[in-house]
């Protein structure tokens, strides 16, 4: 890996040939179009088989999905530390969530008639958590906790199936801590298309939402057309923003930490000096020589890390803004003015201490983030996909008087007379 030099004239294009370079396989959508298919005809045969021969876990029938009931049960197998880090985590996301859901009600006077907006829960969503190389009960956590506050009445998990009874346990205790209704064993594609279509056993979700890799993602696109999804959140991502004064061996750490989670990560920096730019490699250069060989974060730099030296904050921030990743830390003193300038990222955080495995799992904001440059234009996953906002209005005959004296030309120039003579009946003119 070699610095590459960044200016204001070559950062977005720069950071649109490193987005591209780590783009997904084009024959994967043959593959999920089968897979979607099959399910949506078999339903709960198609997931059985689909666990066979991917997941290589055998189940029955009654093994596609778990209940609350039994989910609760798993507390007693789990040791306290690990359940009060479960609580912890509730407790955080909750307090986060809650108030931007208390916001969501909203009572006005305007001109003399009500408005009020309520928040109604969404009747079902179904919820997707990856389970390849780790259990991630952190991001059942993310994503239970907000919909259970919402007051969804049906959440549903899906997951993978577990080989190893520990970890489905885990997984069934974070499930009913979170909040959700009903567990699916299924993975991938397979997930996605019995939460849009059902199955026999399973009843169909209004929305799906979740990360996962670039199956689970075709697979959302593939069935947006039946049902909603949230949006593209997929192989993490990870920008570092240093300079010459930052902690570079914890910036190494934390570009690792994130290239963990799968071969197919992006993760990467942008130094303010050339000479940072140096160090960081360095540092980063140590620390994979100490990895096995074939290890996920060792592929993951290999084929997807990179470094970029930018002549000038403006250079930097173009650059971070065009590539729009899921995290930011910024270890560079840049000052709270430059800090405004970036307006694409899942989450930033800056200072010294900043840890993007402190946001994993501490912070409150959820890490389920938008990914593949989505970031430009949503940030991430909120009480607020779990709601729908419903005005109800009631209007006073003054508040009408205004409307017809003040709407009335508009209305006309819209050439919709009836429109006219509707308000006119509702405030008690003659409408014949």
């Amino acid at each position: 890996m070699k610095v590459m030099l960044v200016s204001r004239n070559n950062a977005a294009e720069t950071a649109l040939q490193l987005r591209t370079r780590a783009a997904g396989d084009s024959e994967i959508k043959e593959i999920v179009r089968e897979i979607v298919e099959d399910v949506r005809k078999e339903g709960d045969e198609a997931l059985i088989r689909l666990a066979s021969q991917i997941d290589r876990v055998d189940l029955s029938l009654e093994e596609l999905l778990t209940e609350r009931e039994e989910m609760k049960e798993s507390l007693q197998h789990l040791p306290p530390d690990l359940i009060l880090a479960l609580k912890t985590l509730r407790r955080n996301i909750q307090a986060f969530e809650r108030r931007i859901f208390k916001r969501l009600s909203i009572s006005l006077n305007i001109n003399g008639y009500a408005v009020n907006f309520r928040p109604i829960p969404l009747e079902s969503v179904g919820c997707y958590a990856p389970g390849g190389l780790a259990s991630y009960p952190s991001t059942i956590m993310m994503l239970g906790v907000p919909g259970s506050l919402a007051g969804v009445e049906r959440l549903v998990l899906a997951t993978p199936p577990r080989r190893n009874e520990a970890d489905k346990r885990l997984v069934m205790a974070a499930a009913y801590l979170a909040g959700f209704h009903q567990i699916l064993w299924a993975g991938g594609a397979q997930a996605i298309a019995a939460l849009a279509y059902g199955t026999q056993r399973l009843r169909r979700v209004m929305k799906i939402l979740g990360p996962g890799n670039r199956f689970v993602l075709e697979a959302k696109l593939l069935v947006s057309k039946e049902v909603t999804v949230d949006f593209t959140a997929g192989p993490t991502e990870l920008l570092v923003v240093t300079d010459c004064h930052s902690p570079h061996g914890q910036a190494a750490l934390e570009l690792l930490a994130q290239a963990e989670h799968s071969p197919d990560t992006l993760v990467g920096a942008i130094t303010l000096d050339a000479e940072s730019g140096e160090q960081l490699l360095s540092k980063l250069n140590e620390l994979l020589e100490k990895l096995p060989e074939g290890s996920a974060a060792k592929k993951s730099i290999a084929d997807n890390g990179f470094i970029c030296a930018a002549d000038s904050w403006e250079a930097a921030a173009r650059f971070i803004n065009t590539l729009a990743p899921e995290h930011i830390l910024v270890y560079a003193r840049v000052g709270w003015r430059n800090l405004r300038m970036i307006r694409n990222a899942g989450v930033v955080s800056y200072g010294p201490a900043s840890s993007s495995v402190f946001l994993d799992y501490y912070a409150g904001p959820s890490h389920v983030l938008p990914t593949e440059g989505m970031a430009s234009i949503r940030g991430g996953l909120t009480v607020l996909d779990y709601v729908k906002l419903l005005p109800v209005v009631k209007p006073t005959k003054p508040s009408l008087a205004k409307a017809l004296k003040n709407m009335r030309p508009l209305i006309l120039a819209e050439g919709l007379p009836l429109h006219l003579r509707a308000l006119e009946g509702a405030l008690g003119h003659d409408a014949k």
